[in-house]
C-alpha cells in the first residue's frame, strides 16, 4: 500500500477519526463558511460599498479553486511531494493559509483586489487540503473497511465547527476590527500544521507517478461501476430545488441575522446526521446505501414545503441538515467503493465536482419553476417527487441488473 499513514505505524482508529474531524474542522474555520465570513461580508458591504451583484461576484471568484478539485486530486495521486502523499501537501496548505491571513492583518483597510488575491490563496489551500483529506479517507477506509465512519467523522467536524463559526463570526462582525478576525483565523490552521507535523506518521511513497495514476483512473473508467456512479449522481442531484434565500427575504421577510441563525441550525442537523450515519453503518454493515440516499433526499426537499414562518423554519432547517447529510454520505459511501487504487483523490474529487455541478443545475431548475409562478412549497414537493420517481425507476432496473443490486 502506497504511503499509508496512521495505521502503518500502529496508529489507532481513534487517531484517524481525530484527524478526520480536525481536517474538516479546519475547513469550516477557514472558509467553509469560515470565522471571517460574516465580518468580511459586513466589511465589503458597509465599508467598500459592495452591491449584491458585486458581493456575489466576489464570492464566485474566491471559490474558483473548488471547481478544479479534480486537478488537485490528480496532483495528490501522482506527484508525491518530498516523498509523501499526504503530509507535505497538508503542511504547505496550512502554511499558505496562515501566511495569507497574517498578511491581511497588516492592512488596516484592505482593498477588494487584495482581498480577492489572498482569498484565492486561502481558498486554494482549503480546497486542496479537502482533496488530501478525502483521499486519506478513501485509502484508509478501503483498507480498513471503515470508510463510512471516517466520512461521518469528517462531516461531524465540519458541522459542529461551522456552528461555532456562524455564532462567533456574527459577534466579531459587530465588536472587533476585520484585522483581528483574520488574526484569530490563523488558530485552526496553526493547530492543524502542528498536529500534522508532530502526530502524522507517513512512510515515503515511491509507488505511484502522475502517469500511472492517470492510467489507473482510465482503466477504472472503462468499468461499468464508475460510469454507473456518475449517472446516479447526475440523475439524483439535478432534482429541482427551491431557492430558499429569495423566498425567505421576499415572502417571509426574514432578516439576514435570522437566516444566519437558520444556517447554524442546519449545521447542527448536519453534525447530528453525520453521527447518525456513522452509527447506522456500524450497526448495519449491509445497510442499502442507495435506498438511504433516495429516502433521505426526498425528505430533505419535502421538508422545505413546511417552511411558513420563523418557528417552522427552525424545525425545517434542522431536519434538512440531518437528511441532506444522510443523503450525501450515503451517496459518497458508494463512491468510495469504486475508487481505483492510486487514483483515489482524482476520482473522488471528480465525483464531488459532478455532484456540485448537478446541484447547481437543480437550483437553476427550481429557480426557473419559481419564476414561472409555481409556489416555493410546490417546487419543493416536485423535487421530492422527482427523487422518489428516480428511486422507483432505479429499483425496477435493479431487478434486471446485477450491477445495481450491490448498492
Amino acid at each position: 500500500m502506497h504511503g499509508t499513514p496512521l495505521h502503518s505505524k500502529g496508529g489507532s482508529m481513534i487517531q484517524l477519526i481525530g484527524f478526520m474531524v480536525l481536517l474538516y474542522g479546519i475547513q469550516a474555520a477557514c472558509s467553509n463558511p469560515g470565522l471571517a465570513f460574516l465580518p468580511l461580508v459586513t466589511y465589503l458591504t458597509d465599508t467598500l460599498g459592495f452591491s449584491a451583484t458585486q458581493l456575489a461576484s466576489f464570492q464566485l471568484v474566491v471559490v474558483l479553486p473548488w471547481f478544479i478539485k479534480p486537478l488537485w486530486g490528480l496532483l495528490v495521486d501522482g506527484v508525491p511531494l518530498f516523498g509523501h502523499t499526504f503530509k507535505s501537501y497538508l503542511l504547505i496548505c496550512y502554511g499558505g493559509i496562515i501566511v495569507s491571513f497574517v498578511m491581511i492583518t497588516s492592512w488596516s483597510e484592505p482593498s477588494a483586489i487584495s482581498l480577492v488575491a489572498l482569498g484565492l490563496v486561502i481558498s486554494t489551500g482549503v480546497a486542496f487540503s479537502d482533496v488530501v483529506a478525502d483521499k486519506l479517507m478513501v485509502v484508509e477506509g478501503q483498507k480498513q473497511g471503515n470508510a463510512n465512519i471516517l466520512q461521518a467523522s469528517q462531516w461531524a467536524g465540519l458541522g459542529f465547527t461551522a456552528i461555532a463559526m456562524y455564532g462567533l463570526g456574527g459577534w466579531l462582525a459587530e465588536h472587533t476590527p476585520l484585522s483581528t478576525v483574520f488574526l484569530l483565523s490563523t488558530i485552526f490552521p496553526g493547530i492543524g500544521f502542528i498536529a500534522v507535523l508532530s502526530f502524522f506518521p507517513e512512510q515515503p511513497n515511491k509507488t505511484f507517478t502522475l502517469g500511472r495514476s492517470w492510467q489507473q483512473f482510465w482503466q477504472a473508467a472503462k468499468q461499468p461501476n464508475l460510469k454507473l456512479m456518475l449517472g446516479l449522481i447526475l440523475l439524483l442531484d439535478i432534482s429541482p430545488t427551491p431557492v430558499d434565500y429569495v423566498y425567505q427575504r421576499q415572502i417571509l421577510d426574514f432578516s439576514n441575522t435570522l437566516i444566519g441563525n437558520l444556517k447554524a441550525v442546519e449545521c447542527l442537523g448536519l453534525g447530528l446526521g453525520a453521527i447518525a450515519f456513522g452509527i447506522l453503518t456500524q450497526r448495519f454493515p449491509k445497510l442499502p446505501l442507495l435506498r438511504l440516499v433516495i429516502i433521505s433526499g426526498a425528505i430533505s426537499l419535502l421538508s422545505l414545503s413546511f417552511m411558513q414562518d420563523v418557528s417552522s423554519a427552525y424545525g425545517v432547517y434542522l431536519v434538512r441538515g440531518f437528511t441532506v447529510t444522510l443523503r450525501t454520505l450515503g451517496l459518497f459511501g458508494l463512491v468510495v467503493q469504486i475508487c481505483p487504487q492510486g487514483a483515489e483523490g482524482f476520482t473522488y474529487a471528480l465525483m464531488v465536482s459532478v455532484a456540485n455541478l448537478a446541484t447547481n443545475i437543480g437550483l437553476l431548475w427550481g429557480g426557473q419553476l419559481y419564476d414561472w409562478g409555481i409556489s416555493f412549497a410546490m417546487v419543493a414537493i416536485i423535487g421530492s417527487l422527482y427523487i422518489l420517481l428516480c428511486g422507483g425507476g432505479i429499483s425496477l432496473i435493479a431487478v434486471y441488473s446485477d450491477k445495481l443490486r450491490g448498492f
